[in-house]
């Protein structure tokens, strides 16, 4: 049952859902790439039939994943009014073109074909970037996001990059999320037992803001001394970033991550070039 002190439920970094399906056995690397490529795909695209040729292959994807599909839909129904409020204010302040017809005026506002069509790719947009963002942490673990990020930026470290460092922060960055949501949990309930005000009274995006302020100072405060304590406890036990490291895990890439590699790149040229033509 849902909660209005559920922080931790609606973070999706951290919600890995382990299956055996062929996706979820690929080469993390594979995975990796072939999830920036297809999100860049879906960000550029620029007309609706892009966006629906993405939509259907994240729905291949979660079938081949056997993931499930409610923690996306609840996802995307918790963002939709905040979609819905940017579309609404891209029909404000867009500008109808010399000669388009305008369908209706209604206090001032020019409704278009254009604006109307442009407002609806940026709903359709957000709702597929929010089920291909839901269905990579549902297949990617922390660990194999920061191990496939260490092995592609590896290369890097012969110009002096500090690809160590990097994947470090990332992975600590990824764990902690969660734990801050937990934090957000207990500092909310010990407010409201002392009389806050977290009464769940519709959608309302400034009460919402109003309420969720007094819970940036003790999470700041809390975040600063569990980092000073983790940084001492790494130092006390002599972890250097800049040495060596190795991994249990040996990754191995073979012809089928090729192959994924190769339909998430021809799903992308798709996508894109249906963007342009049409």
């Amino acid at each position: 049952m849902s909660s209005r002190f559920e922080f931790l439920g609606n973070t999706m970094i951290g919600q890995y859902i382990p299956r055996e399906s062929w996706f979820h056995v690929r080469d993390p690397r594979a995975k990796l790439i072939s999830f920036v490529m297809l999100l860049a795909a879906i960000i550029f695209t620029p007309n609706l039939l892009g966006l629906l040729i993405g939509l259907i292959f994240v729905a291949l994807i979660y079938f081949v994943s056997d993931l499930p599909l409610k923690p996306t839909w609840k996802n995307i129904k918790r963002a939709l009014p905040f979609i819905i409020i940017l579309a609404i204010l891209q029909i404000i302040f867009s500008t109808p073109q010399a000669g388009e017809i305008i369908l209706w005026q209604i206090l001032g506002i020019e409704f278009t074909e254009a604006v109307l069509i442009s407002a609806a790719t940026l709903i359709f947009r957000f709702i597929v970037l929010i089920a291909l963002i839901n269905v990579f942490v549902m297949s990617l673990s922390t660990a194999q996001i920061s191990t496939a990020l260490f092995h592609l930026l590896k290369p890097f470290e012969k110009i002096g990059f500090p690809v160590n460092d990097l994947t470090m922060v990332v992975q600590i960055t990824m764990r902690y999320l969660p734990l801050v949501a937990q934090l957000a949990e207990k500092t909310a309930k010990a407010q409201a037992a002392r009389g806050g005000d977290w009464e769940q009274r519709g959608f309302n995006p400034i009460r919402q803001a109003k309420r969720v302020l007094p819970l940036i100072v003790p999470i700041l405060v809390n975040s600063l001394k569990r980092a000073e304590t983790m940084a001492t406890a790494m130092e006390s036990r002599g972890f250097n970033a800049a040495d060596q490291r190795s991994s249990f895990y040996a990754l191995k890439f073979t012809w089928q991550d090729c192959l994924l590699l190769g339909i998430f790149s021809l799903f992308t040229l798709v996508i894109l070039l249906v963007g342009v033509l049409l």
